[in-house]
């Protein structure tokens, strides 16, 4: 089950398995087209074990993808950071997206790929 969330700042958070995030970011890029962040994002995921390993060795939690200028200042920014870890031995990934991107767009991907998800509002 995915877990979305919004926040009270308006940053929207999905929390899924890694095969149900990838699959997500990519439905994302085929309805938005394939941003820098999106494409940064998507390799992240497919090389996950990878990234998960270093950003332990660098004590960190979230990892930023890469951005354009020319889509920061268009609004086209579709992830803000990722967040990669283990839960229960499942690869699992936490998806923050940027402030502007819309929840209707989310909800719309979750509904054509088939999957479920739980609307959380805090």
């Amino acid at each position: 089950m995915i877990k979305i969330t919004r926040s009270f700042y308006s940053y929207i958070y999905m929390d899924a398995s890694l095969d149900e995030a990838l699959s997500v970011l990519e439905g994302l890029s085929r309805v938005r087209g394939l941003t820098g962040d999106l494409s940064d994002a998507i390799r992240v995921l497919k090389n996950f074990r990878a990234f998960y390993d270093m950003l332990r060795k660098r004590f960190k939690e979230y990892l930023a993808p890469r951005k354009s200028e020319s889509d920061l200042i268009s609004g086209k920014v579709v992830i803000d950071k990722l967040r990669l870890y283990r839960a229960a031995g499942e690869d699992r990934v936490t998806v923050v997206f940027d402030k502007r991107f819309e929840l209707g767009e989310l909800l719309e991907v979750l509904k054509n790929l088939g999957l479920k998800y739980e609307l959380i509002e805090s």
